[in-house]
């Protein structure tokens, strides 16, 4: 008889059935070891004074957290400078690690060199910008065997792309098998106004009442307001096409931890 299904999370009743089976040792998937590297001149690390032009790498951070909560080892490279070869060597003392994450440098702007320097290196560039908000700058290559996933600078899009992107990868290397998120129906109880072409993930707080789920935003929903996403149990996905949805309307939600 099957006992526990390969892939499975070992949870503390997985493991007591184990001992009760006398099955002391069972194979398992290492963690895998996420590289952790923050881009711009304009940052400075949590502990540091931010005077007048720079900000604390607060990504890096957050990033962390998500890591450890999905499993990963994070581990720091640093902050590269707005120069190719500071990136390049960074990233280069990257590969030991098992998942690379860029934070910042993929947008349009003359100091966004991880896309020019990463195709450098010799990447494969997957995919470069993708139509969803927050987060549409994303970048996705591999680096000889390495995924490298190039997150946004802002916050909230660094989050949101983690989240949608990289915890899947980070499930994929444990062995998962699927996905534990959950999704549902809820209804708006409020209106909102969307640009359409993009797909939305509006930070939201979701609970259930009479039967049924209800949902409305955290707030303000700029990408780089941080408490949206603090506050959030939940994300609202709005498809590209809408323009303007009424409170009322049934929407998907999709369940954070």
């Amino acid at each position: 008889e099957l006992v526990i299904q390969k892939g499975t999370l070992l949870k503390a009743a997985h493991t007591g059935m184990l001992a009760a089976l006398g099955i002391t040792k069972t194979a398992v998937t290492r963690k895998p070891r996420i590289a952790v590297l923050a881009t711009g001149d304009e940052l400075v690390d949590a502990d540091e004074e931010a005077p007048q032009g720079k900000v604390r790498t607060s990504n890096t951070y957050a990033l962390y957290s998500q890591i450890l909560s999905y499993g990963g080892i994070p581990v720091n490279i640093g902050i590269a400078r707005d120069e190719p070869e500071d990136l390049r060597e960074k990233i280069e003392s990257a590969l030991v690690c098992d998942l690379i994450l860029t934070s910042g440098g993929v947008s349009m702007g003359d100091y966004d060199l991880v896309k020019d320097v990463l195709t450098k290196m010799g990447a494969d560039i997957k995919f470069w910008k993708i139509a969803m908000r927050p987060g549409k700058p994303i970048l996705f290559s591999t680096l000889g065997e390495r995924p490298v996933f190039g997150l946004p600078g802002n916050p909230v899009s660094s989050m949101v792309g983690f989240e949608l992107f990289v915890r899947p990868a980070i499930l994929k290397m444990l062995g998962q098998t699927s996905d534990d998120r959950q999704e549902a129906d809820a209804f708006l109880e409020e209106d909102i106004e969307k640009k359409k072409g993009l797909r939305y993930f509006l930070r939201a707080r979701t609970r259930w009442e009479n039967g049924g789920y209800l949902t409305k935003t955290t707030g303000p929903q700029g990408s780089g307001i941080l408490k949206s996403m603090m506050l959030a149990n939940s994300f609202i996905i709005l498809p590209e096409e809408e323009e303007f949805i009424k409170k009322g309307t049934k929407v998907r939600v999709r369940f954070l931890n």
